[in-house]
């Protein structure tokens, strides 16, 4: 990904360079301690309860760790929706919790301008639990389409909860 990082932003605006690389044994140690969050929600509803060896199943040939100025802060990971002919991808996106707000959206535009260079999107979804305020305001506050939740998919502090799908959709080029 390219450097974005704004001269004139104010400090408490200020976004840092992003890259991105593929996971590899060598990131095994950082990207545990993402895991250790409870609102980390990659992959999975329940981060801090996974053992380690369930947090590496969660880690496919697509994941890719997320770093702002070099240090690692997420992790991301993009899956085909439909036929690999359809254009439709499916984007895993987690940020740690202690990234400021608005790094959301600029690294979600910064992985799709990374996608779109490489290949065709015609819709991307993204989906969070209900009980995941940093995923849902990410998510409207970028401007996605909100399609709906699909209720009581798993529990949460004791009660069934749902998923709430999101999209962006580009016209066919």
């Amino acid at each position: 990904m390219t450097s974005i990082a704004l001269a004139t932003a104010p400090a408490e605006r200020a976004l840092p360079r992003w890259s991105a690389r593929a996971y590899a044994d060598a990131d095994r140690a950082e990207v545990l301690v993402l895991f250790a969050d409870p609102g980390f929600f990659f992959r999975t509803d329940r981060p801090d309860t996974r053992p380690e060896w369930e947090i590496l199943q969660l880690l496919g040939d697509d994941t890719r760790v997320l770093r702002a100025d070099g240090e690692p802060i997420g992790l991301y990971a993009l899956e085909h929706e439909g036929s690999e002919h359809g254009c439709h991808y499916l984007l895993h996106l987690r940020l740690r919790s202690g990234a400021p707000p608005h790094w959301w959206c600029d690294a979600y535009r910064e992985i799709v301008r990374a996608l779109r260079w490489r290949r065709e999107l015609v819709r991307l979804s993204v989906r969070f639990p209900e009980f995941d305020p940093a995923g849902l305001a990410f998510a409207r506050e970028a401007g996605l389409t909100e399609e709906g939740t699909l209720a009581g998919v798993t529990t949460h502090e004791g009660r069934r909860r749902g998923t709430v799908f999101f999209s962006q959709v580009w016209a066919e080029s």
